[in-house]
């Protein structure tokens, strides 16, 4: 009997994403990835080792896949939207695989350096183009750091790679499924604008399946491909991200014109309301000149 689109439904246990299930379960799928992101020539599948952690806690969805190739703690990610936290989040995840892979181990406490593979995290975005015009951008974990700790003295970075249309060409052509992944979503994408997420989700297999898009992967888990599409691009789910981040959002402007203010008024300098907005005293003024404030001359 043929499935219809209404029977399609939301898994509320499902957790796994499509990302995940096409280069997490895959291993001469993540090594062509591995390959097209490093431009290396393994060819062996079995080179490559899964470290993917489970239960991430701050993960709402398992979009991460890590393994171990040549030496390099490798950690992809795919995400759909822009998030600066993505060097703490991938921080707190090499912990996890550090420690995994140190308790194999005996010699942590040892006199002599315990050698550790060399991680390298990449964050695969395909959300909008307004958020990442580039095709590649370097997010470091010292803009996070609530004061200067000196250059080079502490870092750690994630690299987004854009696969949106027409971004990281080279990497789409090394790495077919990841180009096939990149055409399946965008569909989603473009369909639910115009109609029901359901539907849209059911349009968008159907089509890659006649354009040979993904075809064996989704005739084989169509159904479990809809219920993850399902959870991944809820709506409501979306709109509630978008509706916290105003929130917090509303939140930081209100602070911002309560030092603009203070500062106005002289109840404390420049040099500290920079400070208590983390901004330097050349963006604090420019900020606070655009906001309609005055800038008080300083003797």
């Amino acid at each position: 009997m043929t499935k219809t689109n209404d029977d399609i439904h939301v898994n509320k246990k499902y957790k796994d994403t499509v990302f995940r299930k096409l280069f997490g379960e895959n291993k001469g799928n993540a090594l062509s990835l591995y390959n097209a992101v490093n431009h290396t020539s393994y060819t062996d599948p079995d080179d490559l080792e899964y470290t993917t952690l489970e239960d991430v806690i701050y993960m709402k969805y398992k979009n991460d896949v890590s393994f171990l190739v040549d030496k390099t703690l490798s950690l992809y990610e795919h995400q759909s939207s822009y998030n600066p936290n993505m060097p703490l989040r991938g921080f707190l995840y090499y912990v996890g695989l550090y420690r995994k892979l140190i308790h194999r181990s005996e010699r942590l406490y040892s006199k002599h350096l315990l050698k550790i593979p060399r991680p390298h995290y990449i964050v695969f975005y395909n959300g909008s183009e307004k958020d990442m015009e580039e095709e590649r951008r370097t997010l470091r974990l010292s803009d996070a750091f609530e004061t200067d700790t000196g250059a080079g003295e502490y870092e750690w970075t994630a690299t987004m790679i854009n696969i949106n249309s027409g971004k990281n060409q080279s990497i789409m052509d090394s790495c077919h499924v990841l180009y096939e992944y990149a055409v399946f979503v965008a569909k989603i994408k473009r369909y639910r604008d115009s109609m029901e997420l359901k539907e849209a989700i059911d349009l968008a297999v159907r089509e890659c399946i006649e354009e040979n898009i993904l075809r064996d992967f989704l005739e084989q888990h169509r159904r479990e491909v809809c219920d993850m599409c399902l959870t991944e691009f809820d709506e409501k789910k979306y709109e509630d991200v978008l509706r916290e981040e105003g929130r917090e959002e509303g939140l930081a402007e209100g602070r911002k014109k309560e030092v603009f203010m203070s500062v106005q008024e002289g109840d404390y300098g420049i040099v500290r309301g920079a400070q208590k907005l983390n901004l330097s005293v050349e963006e604090f003024e420019k900020e606070m000149s655009a906001a309609g404030y005055q800038i008080p001359i300083e003797v």
